[in-house]
């Protein structure tokens, strides 16, 4: 907090930018034909985070899609407190080193207060490592930080200060 005082336009720590939530889902085009198939999706984001995955569902139906209304289309999963904690630490000291270095175009968004994000290959956690063959055809994820930073600066500073492979 002390670095981010010098950094950034703030008064006191009180004001400095902090990370609130994160919020992960899982979905894929093939899970509105067949129930069973989210069934991977659901226990690989269990096993990831930790914490019970929720049902996405569609609002309304598009027939070009051939999906109806209220059938499942994925599943996300809303991380706070300790759980968000474990989730952001385990993302940077282990996943963000095994992936290889990209630019920063194709990893993250920044924007005012959240950071948006796509995991191409979170097979390489080590809780789903070890089931590697009952995922394999899992494609990525996309995971969306919130943060209290008033600026687009403030959020940046705040995520670089973790060691986040985007900055």
């Amino acid at each position: 907090m002390r670095d981010m005082v010098l950094k950034l336009d703030v008064n006191t720590i009180h004001e400095c930018p902090k990370l609130l939530k994160a919020h992960i889902s899982l979905t894929n085009q093939f899970i509105h034909a067949e129930k069973l198939v989210m069934l991977p999706y659901f226990v690989a984001l269990l096993l990831w985070t930790g914490q019970r995955p929720n049902i996405l569902r569609s609002t309304k139906s598009i027939a070009s899609f051939h999906v109806k209304k209220n059938s499942p289309i994925g599943c996300f999963v809303t991380l706070r407190k300790e759980a968000f904690n474990q989730f952001f630490t385990k993302a940077c000291l282990e996943m963000f080193p095994r992936m290889q270095t990209q630019t920063q175009t194709n990893i993250a968004k920044v924007e005012q207060n959240r950071v948006d994000f796509g995991l191409d290959s979170f097979l390489k956690c080590n809780e789903i490592q070890s089931n590697t063959d009952l995922f394999d055809f899992l494609e990525g994820c996309s995971c969306s930080i919130s943060t209290t930073g008033k600026t687009v600066q403030h959020t940046k500073v705040l995520v670089s200060s973790f060691q986040f492979p985007v900055f």
